[in-house]
């Protein structure tokens, strides 16, 4: 816990992630702790969120793994060179 609550410290990833602003100071550990622990089931929720409007999605045939973008280029999937 006392390295998550050094890297919260010094990474501005983590904390924009936890709320707290450049100059804000984090507090100590015991309570870091617990925002922390909040802040990562917050985040399991919107990942079971999203999981859940993806099934969804998918069980109602709105997506299609027939053909996927990455970074705005079009890839085929499974592309077979031989087979059209």
């Amino acid at each position: 816990m006392r390295k998550m609550i050094e890297e919260v410290e010094t990474n501005m990833a983590y904390r924009w992630f936890l709320g707290y602003g450049f100059h804000d100071k984090v507090p100590p550990t015991p309570r870091s702790g617990k925002i922390i622990s909040d802040a990562l089931k917050i985040k399991n929720l919107f990942e079971q969120i999203f999981n859940r409007i993806l099934r969804t999605a998918t069980n109602k045939k709105l997506i299609s793994a027939e053909h996927v973008f990455v970074d705005s280029t079009h890839v085929k999937a499974s592309a077979n060179k031989r087979k059209f």
